[in-house]
C-alpha cells in the first residue's frame, strides 16, 4: 500500500519513513502543504499522514481542499497542538484520526493499520465460507454461482467478519472501523445493517456466517462443513519479533544521524535564554524559538525522550502566549531551557525504551466513550503509562483475569442491569486488591457515597481535562506504591516515648524510627519518608508547631498525617496544633490500647508489611 507523508520536520520525517518502509508500505515524501497537495492530487494514496505546522499551506486547509474535492482516502493529522479545539478543527476539516505529538511509533502504526482496514484490503486469494465465495478484487460475492448484490456497507460487515475469522467485534468496534467520525451513528445502526445482511444472505439461499457472542458482539461462526484445502483465509502474520529489531535498529541509526540536528535547534533556544538575560530579546528571535521548540517537543517523543519532549512543548506555550514576555514567564523560559540541555545529554536507547514501556503501569479504562478513551491513551505515552480499554463490564472482567492492571478507571454508567459499582464490588473483594478510580457523569452526593464506601479511592466527574485525570491516576499509582510502607516517625526530646511506641508496634509489623535532634528534622524525614508523623509541643531548638507548619508548606509532604502527643492538655494547647495542621491530638497519659488504636487507624489507610525498627 501507499502513503503519502507531508512533514517538514526531517528528523519526524525520516524516522517515520523508515518504519513504515519496514513495515512494507510505501511511502511518497512532501515537505510542505502545497507540494503535499499536488501530490494527493496527482497520484492515487490509500492514506496521508499529515502534519498540522507545515510550510506554504497549512494541514488544516490541505484537507480542506482534499475533502472539497471528494478525496477518499483516509487522512490521519500529525501535530503538537492538543487542545479540544485544534482537535475538533481537524476533525471538522476532514481527518479520518488526530495524532498528538509525541507519539508511540507502535501506536500510530496501530492508528495507521486500523485506518486501513477501514479501506479494502486484499488477501491474495478468494475467500471461500460454506457456499459463499468472496472475491475481494473484484469486488463480488457469490452464492450458489450467483451474484449477490449487498450495500457497501452490508458488503464491508462480511469482508470485516471474513477477515477476521476468530475476532470478536463489539457493536462500538464496528462502528469505528466502518463508519466515519462525521457520520457518528447509534450503535443500533450496527444491528440493523447485520439483521439486513442476514436477510439477503439468507435469500440467496446462504447460512447465516455472522454469530452472536452474547455480551460481547460479533463474529464468523465456524463453517459447517470443512473448507477444501483450495479455498484460503487470510495467512497468519509471521512473529514481529525481527521486524521490531530491524525497526529499532534503524530508529537508532537515525538518532545517531540526526543527534547534531537536535543540538543545533537547541542552540537556538540557548540563544534566546541568554537574550532575555541580557534584555536583547526581539520577535523574530521569539518566532524562531518557537518553530524550535514545537520541532523539538515532536522529535524528542518518538526516540523516547519524554521530559525533554514536555520540557520542550512547554517552551513552545510560552513563546507563542505573547509579544511581550511577563518576568515570571522569562524565569520559567530559562529554567526549562537548562532542564531541556540536562534531558539531551541523555542517549535513548530504543531497545531498553521498549523494554521499559513493557513494565510501565498499566491502566485499564472500563468506559464505552471510546473518544474520551482514545485521548487519555494518547496523552498517558508522556506520563510513562500503559492504556487498555474495555467497553463493557464483560470485556473489563476478562481483561482484569488475563493481565491484572495496575489501577482502574471506572465508569459507573452501563447498558443494562449491572452498572460500573458491581465490578468495583468485585475489584475490592480481590485479592490483591486494585485500586479504582470512579470516573462518571453521575455526581450526586448517593453515588459518591457508595463508591466510597465499597472502597473506590477516588472520585472524578466528567467532564474532567486529561491532564487533571492522568494526574489522579499517578497520584494513586504512587501510593499504591508505598501503600505497605509502614513506617511512623517519632519527633520528641523524651527516648522514653521512642520505646513505648516501638514496644506497642512492632508486634503489628510497624517499623519506628525516632529523632530527638529537631536539626536533623528535615533530613530524617526525606531519608525515611515515614507514613505518619508523631511529633511533641516541645522540642530542642525548633518546636512541634513550626515542624508541623514546615510539613504542610511543602508540596511533597502536606498530606502526611501529624499527630501530636503530648503531655499538654489545655484547650488552647490542641486548638493551636489543630490550625498549623495536625490531624489528631493524644495526651502521653493516652491509655496504651487507645494509642495503638488511633495510630493504626491512620496506618490502616496505607497497609501493612512488617520490617525492622531502629532508632536514629
Amino acid at each position: 500500500m501507499r502513503i503519502l507523508l507531508i512533514e517538514d520536520d526531517p528528523i519526524i520525517s525520516s524516522t517515520l519513513a523508515e518504519t513504515l518502509t519496514a513495515h512494507h508500505y510505501t511511502v511518497n515524501q512532501a515537505v510542505d502543504g502545497q507540494t503535499g497537495l499536488e501530490l494527493a492530487e496527482a497520484f492515487e494514496y490509500d492514506l496521508i499522514l499529515l502534519d498540522v505546522v507545515i510550510p506554504k499551506l497549512d494541514g488544516i486547509h490541505v484537507c480542506k481542499q482534499l475533502r472539497s474535492q471528494g478525496y477518499q482516502a483516509p487522512i490521519l493529522l500529525l501535530t503538537a497542538k492538543d487542545s479540544a479545539t485544534d482537535r475538533v478543527m481537524g476533525l471538522d476539516a476532514g481527518a479520518d484520526d488526530y495524532v498528538v505529538k509525541p507519539f508511540n511509533l507502535d501506536e500510530l502504526m496501530a492508528r495507521i493499520r486500523a485506518l486501513l482496514r477501514r479501506g479494502k484490503p486484499i488477501p491474495s486469494s478468494v475467500i471461500t465460507w460454506e457456499n459463499l465465495y468472496f472475491d475481494p478484487v473484484n469486488s463480488e460475492i457469490i452464492c450458489n454461482d450467483r451474484p449477490l448484490r449487498l450495500t457497501p456497507k452490508e458488503y464491508c460487515l462480511l469482508e470485516l467478519f471474513l477477515l477476521n475469522p476468530k475476532r470478536i467485534f463489539s457493536r462500538k468496534a464496528i462502528l469505528d472501523r466502518l463508519w466515519d467520525f462525521s457520520e457518528a451513528p447509534g450503535e443500533e445502526t450496527v444491528s440493523t445493517h447485520i439483521k439486513c445482511l442476514r436477510q439477503k444472505l439468507k435469500a440467496a439461499g446462504a447460512a447465516d456466517p455472522v454469530e452472536t457472542v452474547h455480551g460481547l458482539g460479533y463474529r464468523l461462526r465456524p463453517p459447517s462443513e470443512t473448507q477444501s484445502s483450495e479455498s484460503k483465509l487470510p495467512a497468519i502474520p509471521t512473529p514481529k519479533g525481527v521486524e521490531e529489531q530491524k525497526i529499532k535498529a534503524k530508529t537508532s541509526k537515525i538518532w545517531q544521524k540526526f543527534k547534531g540536528k537536535f543540538i543545533e535547534q537547541f542552540s537556538t533556544l540557548e540563544r534566546v535564554a541568554l537574550a532575555l538575560k541580557t534584555n536583547s530579546f526581539s520577535l523574530e528571535l521569539q518566532q524562531q524559538a518557537q518553530q524550535e521548540a514545537h520541532k523539538l517537543a515532536g522529535s524528542l517523543g518518538i526516540f523516547g525522550l519524554m521530559q525533554g519532549s514536555q520540557l520542550a512543548r512547554e517552551l513552545e506555550d510560552l513563546f507563542q502566549t505573547s509579544v511581550t514576555l511577563a518576568t515570571a514567564d522569562i524565569e520559567k523560559i530559562i529554567v526549562l531551557v537548562e532542564l531541556l540541555g540536562q534531558e539531551l545529554q541523555k542517549t535513548p536507547d530504543t531497545e531498553g525504551e521498549s523494554a521499559a514501556s513493557n513494565y510501565a503501569p498499566l491502566v485499564l479504562i472500563v468506559d464505552d466513550d471510546l473518544l474520551l478513551a482514545d485521548r487519555i491513551r494518547i496523552e498517558a505515552i508522556a506520563w510513562g503509562l500503559r492504556v487498555e480499554v474495555a467497553t463493557d463490564l464483560v470485556v473489563a472482567r476478562k481483561a482484569i483475569a488475563q493481565s491484572p492492571p495496575n489501577v482502574v478507571l471506572l465508569d459507573l454508567n452501563f447498558p443494562g442491569a449491572e452498572t460500573g459499582l458491581v465490578l468495583l464490588k468485585e475489584l475490592m473483594q480481590r485479592q490483591p486488591q486494585i485500586p479504582v478510580l470512579a470516573f462518571t457523569g453521575q455526581g450526586n452526593l448517593t453515588d459518591r457515597l457508595e463508591v466510597a464506601r465499597l472502597g473506590g479511592c477516588v472520585f472524578l466527574q466528567k467532564p474532567l481535562p486529561t491532564y487533571e485525570i492522568l494526574k489522579a491516576v499517578t497520584d494513586v499509582l504512587h501510593q499504591s506504591q508505598i501503600q505497605h510502607h509502614n513506617q511512623i516517625l517519632i519527633m520528641d526530646n523524651d527516648g522514653t516515648v521512642f520505646a513505648r511506641m516501638s514496644e506497642l508496634l512492632q508486634p503489628l509489623g510497624v517499623e519506628v524510627t525516632g529523632l530527638r535532634d529537631s536539626k536533623q528534622f528535615w533530613t530524617v524525614l526525606t531519608n525515611t519518608a515515614p507514613n505518619l508523623l508523631v511529633i511533641d509541643l516541645e522540642l530542642s531548638g525548633f518546636s512541634g508547631l513550626e515542624l508541623c507548619q514546615t510539613v504542610r508548606s511543602d508540596p511533597k509532604w502536606r498530606h502526611l498525617p501529624i499527630v501530636f502527643l503530648s503531655a499538654h492538655t489545655a484547650v488552647e494547647k490542641i486548638e493551636q496544633a489543630f490550625v498549623v495542621g495536625a490531624d489528631d491530638y493524644m495526651s502521653k497519659a493516652i491509655a496504651d490500647a487507645e494509642l495503638v488504636t488511633r495510630i493504626i487507624h491512620r496506618l490502616k489507610r496505607g497497609g501493612f508489611q512488617t520490617t525492622e525498627t531502629r532508632e536514629v
